[in-house]
């Protein structure tokens, strides 16, 4: 029995010595896959071809009037997008902008809205370039100029958050594609365009302090190459000081059709009237002012892409109904004095892009806008006086060039020849 049992216990250490090989192998093994794998993902992430990563960059248009990744792009532009101005669910797409966009400021007024004339804000600077009044700053809605044709600078309680599908910032000077009042840079509004065949809806409502109340209503259509988009919207508050008062309604249309792969047409209308109160000083028994304010945008355009070319006719006209008492004492019938003007902006822009290789890209294209109004006091029991009745025109032809360096460097030249019936070419 000693004996057998010797032999067995040699037998095990034996088999246990077999086992703990065997395993030691596998361990190896593993060690060896694990270290093998590393290495492999260490190569792999070090040969990545760096350029079909960045074809997930996003691609803007405003800088090049034609569709760019913007990491190529020669000018620094800033893009803001659906979901952020989605979750923000302000009315004015303005104030979004400025928390976002480095070096732009927009001046505020108070709970909503941003009035005009004398102790108003919406006053647009960037880089320390624009101000009050906005007049070097360009504001585009899909590429249509934006701002009165009076005065020239835009009116900052007509851009709307909810037809904007993302907003485009060229943070620097434009003018080459956009003319001087882009000088300090440009913020491109993008609209909202249905992108899946069915239906589809949303409306926002919501009540704060000093009886702010914000809505909009927002129907999307689509069915094959016809696209439909509809907004309405109504804000009110009594503001955070007596006789601060904003109300404010509109609406916008838009609609699309695409008649090939390479060619599609857009029509759209946008209206909104906002009425404003400006208490002035705190101290002072004089009330600023009050303002009645109607504006309206309209345009069509006709865009083609093609693989080595794409390009636009775009037509469009912008109109304005103002009404300001410019300040009166309490007890005084405020429509006593009225300042009364109205003004039209009507404009023709065509470009066509050509890719002259796979990175050399050249746009050429002409503008063509037709601006002005007519100003005047009306007094109560009284002749209304002229102020200004005047029209002006501006046509200009341009030209871009840019090169694309092996992937990594873009060099941009172009030119502008612009000729003012009041100042003259240049």
């Amino acid at each position: 029995m000693i004996i057998f049992s010797t032999k067995i216990s040699r037998i095990k250490k034996k088999l246990n010595f077999m086992y703990n090989i065997k395993k030691n192998k596998r361990t190896m093994k593993r060690k060896i896959y694990i270290l093998l794998l590393i290495f492999h993902t260490l190569f792999t992430f070090g040969q990545t071809d760096t350029a079909k990563i960045h074809i997930l960059d996003e691609v803007v248009v405003t800088g090049s009037r034609e569709r760019v990744e913007l990491r190529l792009l020669p000018i620094n532009v800033s893009v803001i997008g659906n979901k952020q101005i989605k979750q923000r669910h302000d009315a004015s797409i303005l104030p979004l902008l400025t928390e976002q966009i480095p070096g732009l400021f927009i001046t505020s007024r108070g709970v909503l809205g941003y009035g005009v004339a004398s102790g108003a804000a919406g006053g647009i600077s960037l880089r320390g370039i624009g101000g009050s009044p906005t007049t070097a700053m360009l504001i585009l809605i899909d590429g249509h100029p934006q701002y009165m044709g009076l005065m020239g600078h835009p009116i900052a309680d007509a851009y709307q958050s909810t037809f904007a599908e993302k907003v485009e910032v060229v943070r620097g000077p434009a003018s080459v594609l956009y003319g001087s009042n882009a000088m300090g840079g440009v913020i491109n509004i993008i609209t909202n365009t249905p992108t899946q065949d069915g239906v589809k809806g949303n409306a926002l409502v919501s009540y704060g302090s000093f009886n702010t109340l914000t809505s909009d209503l927002t129907a999307k259509i689509k069915h094959r190459g016809f696209s439909a988009t509809v907004s309405a919207w109504y804000n009110n508050t009594d503001g955070h000081r007596e006789r601060m008062d904003f109300e404010q309604f509109g609406g916008y249309i838009k609609l699309g059709y695409i008649f090939s792969e390479h060619w599609s047409v857009n029509a759209d209308v946008n209206i909104t009237h906002f009425n404003a109160s400006n208490p002035g000083t705190v101290s002072s028994p004089v009330y600023d002012n009050d303002s009645y304010i109607t504006r309206g945008m309209s345009s069509f355009s006709l865009e083609n892409t093609y693989s080595k070319a794409s390009g636009a006719l775009k037509i469009f006209y912008n109109w304005g109904f103002h009404k300001i008492n410019d300040g009166y004492s309490q007890g005084q019938d405020p429509k006593e004095y009225l300042f009364h003007s109205k003004d039209i902006m009507l404009g023709v822009n065509m470009y066509q892009n050509i890719s002259l290789t796979k990175s050399t890209l050249m746009t050429i294209g002409a503008d063509y806008q037709l601006f002005g109004g007519k100003a005047w006091n009306a007094f109560f029991n009284e002749n209304s006086t002229d102020i200004v009745d005047t029209t002006m025109n501006e046509i200009a032809i341009y030209a871009d060039f840019r090169q694309k360096i092996m992937d990594i460097m873009t060099i941009d030249a172009g030119i502008r020849y612009d000729n003012h019936s009041q100042s003259g070419a240049q």
